[in-house]
């Protein structure tokens, strides 16, 4: 069976034995997650129970890593999708936003996310584009990629949140920006100014930015950038906008006593992954804590569906209180009229910031 190119239905798994484990390793896929090999005939939808699709490009290609970001469950649950339903050119939007704002020493925060970028279909999954008429935070050129819906294994679904649904097709696709809308001026001027592109990046941008919460060297190691020429350190903000990784070495600093371990300092951004059910439950119960098999239900407007450095970088998202709850962010209603976002597009000069970021020089 030739692996789907646009119906989700079809899609089935080219992965090898091999290829995955080495997958896992290279990647640290946590092995209490219980990766399986599809079969040969195994589609995206619908998957097995307890289970769930995962792409690989989402680590290779979007920069995520498992265990998750919250930020990242948060902005899917915002929009009612599942991972498996998101492009990894949608994800790797998402994490290049949060970890913008952590370059920014700022809390990713959703509502400059939405100001960004609009949620729109493609074909049978669903992807993130610019906003029109918006400065874009991202240079991000690229358009094509071989390979991803035909590369997924099977992973416990215990690394995403319960309430984790499916999106319908029939599910409304209305999350326009009212004209209500509040976001972070300061933190979008900042992200536009300091525009970087969109690529895979290496593992102590993911650590620096809270997008990889395991470490290969020691708790009490420090990830680094140093550049060559110099050996000057390079701030997060600065190292992502050089065109060229190879001006960089990726070392490690030995951290104080009297510092908090890296590793706890991150961990308040990871999504918690959930234990594994007792087995002296009841088999009902079981099966309604662990299975994420898409199942339509009926929303509240009746069509089928889901229900609705070393310091600053490292607070937890979920503390702060700019990001609206899932609740209140829904409360929007569409507007009909144009875009209107507090003055921002009349304060931000898209020229002035291009002639500015000519202007500056980073060896």
């Amino acid at each position: 069976m030739a692996p789907g190119k646009d119906n989700m239905s079809e899609s089935v798994s080219i992965l090898t034995q091999r290829q995955l484990d080495k997958f896992i390793r290279e990647y640290r896929i946590p092995q209490d997650l219980h990766t399986v090999l599809p079969s040969q005939d195994e589609t995206i939808y619908p998957f097995r129970r307890g289970k769930f699709p995962f792409y690989t490009r989402v680590c290779n290609f979007a920069n995520y890593r498992v265990p998750f970001s919250r930020f990242l469950i948060r902005v899917l649950q915002f929009f009612r999708v599942h991972i498996s339903q998101v492009n990894p050119f949608g994800l790797g939007r998402i994490s290049h936003f949060e970890i913008s704002c952590r370059a920014q020493d700022r809390r990713p925060d959703l509502n400059d996310f939405r100001y960004f970028y609009e949620f729109i279909t493609a074909r049978d999954w669903y992807t993130f584009a610019h906003r029109k008429g918006i400065p874009p935070p991202s240079s991000d050129k690229r358009s094509n990629m071989k390979n991803w819906k035909d590369n997924f294994f099977w992973l416990d679904d215990r690394c995403l949140p319960e309430d984790m649904k499916w999106r319908f097709k029939d599910q409304s696709m209305s999350f326009e920006l009212g004209e209500d809308f509040v976001f972070d001026k300061d933190l979008a001027r900042a992200l536009i100014e300091h525009k970087s592109p969109i690529r895979p990046l290496h593992e102590h941008f993911l650590l620096l930015g809270r997008l990889c919460f395991s470490w290969s060297q020691g708790d009490r190691d420090w990830p680094v950038i140093h550049r060559k020429s110099d050996r000057a350190i390079m701030s997060l903000r600065d190292a992502l906008k050089v065109p060229s990784f190879a001006v960089f070495d990726f070392d490690v600093e030995d951290q104080g006593e009297d510092e908090f371990p890296l590793m706890k300092q991150v961990a308040p951004s990871s999504q918690e992954i959930r234990p594994v059910v007792s087995q002296d439950i009841s088999i009902q119960a079981a099966v309604e804590a662990t299975s994420s098999v898409p199942t339509p239900i009926k929303d509240t407007a009746g069509s089928s569906g889901s229900q609705a450095g070393k310091k600053s970088i490292l607070d937890d998202v979920d503390s702060d209180p700019e990001i609206r709850s899932l609740d209140d962010a829904l409360e929007y209603r569409p507007s009909s009229g144009p875009l209107k976002s507090k003055g921002i597009m009349h304060e931000i000069d898209p020229q002035a910031l291009v002639r500015k970021r000519k202007a500056e020089s980073v060896q």
